[in-house]
Parts: structure tokens; sequence; C-alpha cells
């Protein structure tokens, strides 16, 4: 059972899927997040669910039919993945050459992170793909889009060429995923046989846009 937990483990700032895939005991395909470890705990517990306002799920039903992905047709097929990049605003004495925003930098000026490494992503694994769509927080908006099935080691960024319509549908997932609340983060992901595009979505939670990166729709934006 995959988790991803990026926020749990500060060294890992890459968007790579080993930087935010974290083994679990229990075995499973199912897509789970840290955010369902809590609402699991308290289904175990027998605690009402319905009671809670949280944004994950409870994967308790996944280990009780043995690891059946999706066993009862409304596991998630997406999730968030979101880093906040470490750096301020000024030059590092030490290594003056790179500017401000750099972080952790060693005497010979190899740095482990940067402010502008701040990023938002949409992890989906469905039947028939296996994707990760980032956007990077600078003044590029800077994308990445990997397709793991085909190029496992994110070596590619298929930003450009991948289709138009998907990358816009990417786009809105993630500000949805981004604006959320409680059973709104469990809406159905891009290929998903559930899905129905609904720009509303992200305007539902108007109270929660706060830690939201700031974004361009990609039809304004150029992707670099």
């Amino acid at each position: 059972m995959p988790i991803a937990a990026a926020s749990l483990f500060g060294c890992w700032r890459a968007v790579t899927q080993t930087a935010v895939q974290r083994p679990t005991i229990p075995r499973s395909p199912a897509l789970v997040a840290n955010i369902d470890l809590g609402p699991t705990i308290l289904d175990i517990a027998g605690f009402d669910l319905n009671k809670t306002q949280m944004d994950g799920m409870s994967y308790f039903p996944i280990l009780a039919s043995r690891g059946v992905r999706n066993s009862n047709g409304t596991w998630r097929t997406d999730l968030l993945v979101e880093y906040q990049g470490e750096g301020v605003n000024r030059t590092d004495p030490s290594c003056p050459a790179y500017g401000p925003g750099v972080s952790q930098c060693f005497p010979d000026c190899v740095c482990e992170d940067a402010y502008n490494n701040t990023y938002a992503c949409v992890r989906t694994i469905s039947k028939d793909h296996d994707l990760q769509y980032c956007e990077f927080d600078d003044a590029e908006v800077f994308v990445e889009v990997y397709n793991l099935t085909a190029d496992p080691n994110q070596l590619t960024n298929i930003a450009k060429t991948i289709d138009q319509e998907i990358l816009e549908k990417m786009n809105h997932r993630l500000m949805v995923l981004q604006s959320c609340c409680g059973v709104s983060c469990r809406s159905p992901g891009v290929f998903d046989p559930r899905y129905q595009f609904d720009p509303m979505l992200m305007f539902r939670n108007q109270d929660d846009l706060g830690h939201m990166l700031r974004r361009k729709s990609l039809k304004q934006s150029t992707l670099l």
C-alpha cells in the first residue's frame, strides 16, 4: 500500500515518485495518503466518520477486503502532493554567485533546496493512466508532467506534448484539490468514470483558499 507522505519527511524535496511514496505494513495497490491515517484509525475504533470534517478516507474497508483495490467502487484515483521550498530572499554569504533564495548550502555551494522549489502535484493512478502533474510556484508557473508507465524514473517531462485537454483538466483538478475541505476532497479524479468537469468546485470553499499556490490558467500561461 503506497502512501504519499511528502510532508512527513523534510529531506525529500523532489517531485519524483520515490520522494513522495512511503511503504506501510499493510500491502495494497490502493492510492493512500497520510490524510487517510486519521479516518482509518477512527473507523477501526468504530467512530462515525460522518461526524468528522476530515479530508482523507478510511482504508479500513480495503484492509478488511484483503487489499482488493476499489472494492466498493468509490476509492480515489488521484491525490494531492504539496511541498513548500525552503530558503529566504537573501543571498547566502558562502555562495554569493547563486543569488537569493537558496537553502542549506554546503561549503562547496551544493545547495539542497530553494524557495522556488515550492510545488503542488496531482498524482493519478487509474486503470489506464499513471501520471504525475506538477506546478511550481515560480515566475514561470513551470509545469512538469510524467507518464510513469512509460517513464518510471521520471526523466521526460511531457508537459509540451501531452493532450491539451488533459493538461487543462489536470490544472483544474489541482486547484480543486487545493481548495477542497472534507467530503469535497473526495470528488472523482480526471480519469475516474464518475468525473464531471465542474469549474465551481474550486470556489465552494472560499475560506480555505489561503493556502493555495498562486496559479494561472494554462490557457493563459506558457509552458517553458
